[in-house]
C-alpha cells in the first residue's frame, strides 16, 4: 500500500509517492497511469488503495471537480481517468464532454446511483466513456468498495487498452469516440485466419422466432445502432444482456426505447415474449426464457463474474428454441457468451460475432470464434443490414403476427 498522500484541491503525485526517488535513479515505469476524479477525499484514498494494489496500475493525480479534471488531463495525459459524476463547480459529464473533444482519454465512470446521475452516466457512454462502476452508498462504503476492487481494476485495465479519438461535438452519435486497440501480433494473425475461414452467412429457412444479443464493454453504443434500424412490425422478440451495474439497466432500457421502433423494457419475470418488443436483462439478475416463451429472472450465482450473464441466456435459448434462435455476440471483455453460443449452434441455431474492426473490445466475440461457436463474423454495418433483412422477411412471412405472442419453444 502506498504511503499517505496530502491532497490539495487537485494535484499530480510526486515521483516519490509513486515508487521512485529516495536518492535512487529513476527507472522506466510502464505501469498504467490513472487520474482519480472524485469530490470525496475519502473516496479518492479508497480508490487509490485499490488501484495501487494492482502491480500494473498507479495513481498519478487527484481532482475533486470537473474543471480540475480537465486541467490535469491536459497537463498529465493519464492513460485512464476514473470520473465521478456529481461534483461541485463542474460535474463529471461536462468534464467528459470537454475532455473527449479536446484531449481524449479512456474514462471509467465510478459514481453513485441516482436517477439523474444514471442518465448522465449513460449519456457519458455516448460521449466515449469506456465503462461504468456503481459507487456504493455511504453506509458500509469501505467494505462495499473493497468488494468491487476486482471490477474496478479490471475495467481500468480494459480502458487502458482502448484507443479513444476526439469527438466532433458534444452531441451523442456524432461518431464513436471509442475505437479498437491496435493489433497485438501473432495472436491476431491466428484470429484473422479463423475469421477468414467463416463462410458467408445466410439466414436459415424461415425467420428466427427469437433473437438474443450479448454485450459488455462498448455494447451500449452498438446496441443503440442495431436497435435503431429494426422495424417494429412483425419483428421477432429480442432478448438482451448488457453488462451494466445494477439500477442502471432500467434507465438504459428507456434510452433504447426512445431511439427504437421496438418497445424496449427492462425484463420482468413471467412476461411472455411478443413480436415488436425487446427485453433487457435487469442488472444484478440473470435472464432466461422457458419452454412457454415466458421470461425467467433469477439471482443464481454469477457466471464469469457476471450477473446477468450472456451464457445463462444463451443456454436457455439453446434448450428451448434451438434451430429457431439467432444470437449475436457483441463487443466486450472476457468470454461470457462463448459457451452459450456454442450450445445454440450445436442445437441448430445461428450465431453471429461482431468483427474486431467495429468492436471496442474483441474479447467476447473472439472467445466465441475460438470455440467454433460462430456461423459468421460481421461488421456493425453488416449486422444492421441483417436485422433489416430479417424485418422484411418477417413482414412477408407472418402478416398476421404483429405484436402477437411467440409460440412456445421445442
Amino acid at each position: 500500500m502506498q504511503p499517505p498522500v496530502t491532497r490539495p484541491t487537485a494535484t499530480p503525485l510526486s515521483p516519490a509517492i509513486n515508487g521512485a526517488g529516495g536518492g535512487h535513479p529513476l527507472v522506466p515505469d510502464n505501469r498504467t497511469r490513472v487520474l482519480v476524479v472524485d469530490d470525496s477525499y475519502f473516496m479518492q484514498r479508497r480508490l487509490a488503495e485499490i488501484l495501487h494494489s494492482a502491480p500494473d496500475l498507479r495513481v498519478v493525480g487527484f481532482a475533486d471537480n470537473g474543471a480540475d479534471a480537465i486541467r490535469l488531463a491536459e497537463k498529465m495525459a493519464p492513460d485512464v481517468i476514473t470520473m465521478d459524476i456529481n461534483m461541485a463547480k463542474m460535474d463529471g459529464l461536462h468534464a467528459i464532454d470537454y475532455i473527449m473533444r479536446s484531449c481524449p482519454r479512456p474514462i471509467v465512470i465510478i459514481s453513485s446511483y441516482t436517477q439523474k446521475g444514471s442518465r448522465a452516466a449513460l449519456y457519458g457512454l455516448d460521449l466515449g466513456v469506456v465503462d461504468i462502476v456503481e459507487k456504493p452508498s455511504s453506509s458500509g462504503v469501505a467494505l462495499d468498495l473493497q468488494d468491487r476492487a476486482a471490477e474496478i481494476i479490471t475495467k481500468v485495465r480494459t480502458a487502458a487498452r482502448v484507443r479513444v479519438v476526439r469527438t466532433l461535438s458534444g452531441t451523442p452519435h456524432a461518431g464513436s469516440a471509442l475505437v479498437p486497440p491496435p493489433p497485438m501480433g501473432n495472436a491476431d494473425t491466428a484470429m484473422a485466419e479463423l475469421v477468414a475461414s467463416q463462410p458467408p452467412f445466410e439466414l436459415p429457412t424461415g425467420v428466427p422466432q427469437v433473437i438474443a444479443m450479448g454485450a459488455s464493454t462498448g455494447g451500449p453504443v452498438v446496441l443503440q445502432e442495431l436497435l435503431r434500424v429494426v422495424p417494429h412490425e412483425f419483428f421477432p422478440p429480442v432478448l438482451i444482456v448488457q453488462h451494466l451495474p445494477e439500477k442502471f439497466t432500467r434507465e438504459f432500457a428507456g434510452q433504447l426505447d426512445a431511439i427504437s421502433s421496438l418497445e424496449i423494457v427492462e425484463a420482468c419475470a413471467g412476461v411472455r415474449m411478443r413480436h415488436g418488443a425487446a427485453y433487457l436483462a435487469p442488472g444484478g439478475s440473470h435472464l432466461e426464457i422457458n419452454a412457454h416463451g415466458c421470461l425467467v429472472i433469477s439471482d443464481a450465482p454469477m457466471v464469469h463474474h457476471c450477473r446477468p450473464s450472456v451464457d445463462v441466456l444463451f443456454y436457455s435459448l439453446a434448450r428451448y428454441y434451438g434451430p429457431q434462435a439467432l444470437a449475436f455476440v457483441l463487443t466486450g471483455m472476457g468470454e461470457d457468451g462463448a459457451a452459450g453460443a456454442l450450445a445454440i449452434k450445436q442445437a441448430g441455431g445461428s450465431v453471429i460475432a461482431q468483427d474486431e474492426a467495429s468492436s471496442v473490445v474483441f474479447g467476447m466475440p473472439a472467445a466465441a470464434i475460438q470455440r467454433g461457436a460462430v456461423d459468421s463474423v460481421l461488421s456493425l454495418e453488416a449486422m444492421k443490414q441483417l436485422l433489416i433483412k430479417i424485418g422484411e422477411l418477417a413482414h412477408a412471412a407472418a402478416p398476421g403476427n404483429a405484436s402477437g405472442h411467440v409460440v412456445a419453444g421445442n
